[in-house]
């Protein structure tokens, strides 16, 4: 299955059904569902509400982490950290075009034979980042490691209009930026984009 290169967007946890909306009208081609802290009832509640609106629109829908809800509402992917089930054992119960994520931090992470079994990494944090609590890799780091990757790589961690200039030479397959682009305007999306494209 085809991956969209550019923007890659993620849900708001206090708002998911919104914030997924949101980025349908940005005309995001690949929405990833992640909320860290619901219970399962309101996660699959939630994501049966988002695939419905991502099948109408035709847009990939990811969920983070949960592959058990990701099968039962139909959703195209499902994106895993490193302490979750990897990609090697997810294999074995997904279906032939079910695509796999796989979130890496370092150089060894790159080059695991893990990554043979997934359809792209994320790659981050690359800044400092409020989203989620993780390790800051910088930029030198993060050229390194998509360089290595052999599957296409999306950075993740504290992306803004106003840092944007700074990764475009690391070459990636496509970015995230969840806080800087959910609470703002379609002009500011628009913007970080023709960054990205320039």
């Amino acid at each position: 299955m085809d991956l969209p290169k550019g923007f890659y967007g993620i849900t708001l946890e206090t708002d998911s059904i919104g914030t997924c909306k949101k980025l349908l009208n940005f005309g995001v081609q690949m929405i990833q569902y992640r909320a860290k802290n619901l219970s399962s009832k309101q996660m699959l509640n939630e994501c049966f509400q988002i695939r419905s609106l991502t099948k109408q629109a035709n847009v990939l829908m990811i969920v983070n982490d949960r592959v058990d809800i990701a099968l039962i509402v139909g959703a195209d992917g499902v994106h895993v950290g490193q302490d979750d089930i990897p990609p090697s054992s997810l294999r074995k119960i997904v279906p032939n075009n079910f695509i796999i994520g796989l979130s890496t931090h370092s150089i060894e992470q790159v080059l695991s034979p893990e990554v043979d079994f997934v359809d792209y990494i994320g790659v981050g944090a690359i800044f400092e980042t409020s989203t989620k609590d993780t390790v800051v890799i910088g930029t030198e780091l993060a050229k390194q490691m998509v360089d290595l990757s052999k599957k296409p790589a999306y950075l993740i961690g504290g992306i803004k209009l106003s840092n944007i200039d700074s990764i475009k030479g690391i070459g990636a397959y496509g970015f995230t930026s969840i806080s800087d682009v959910l609470y703002n305007d379609y002009e500011h999306f628009l913007e970080m984009i023709k960054k990205w494209n320039s």
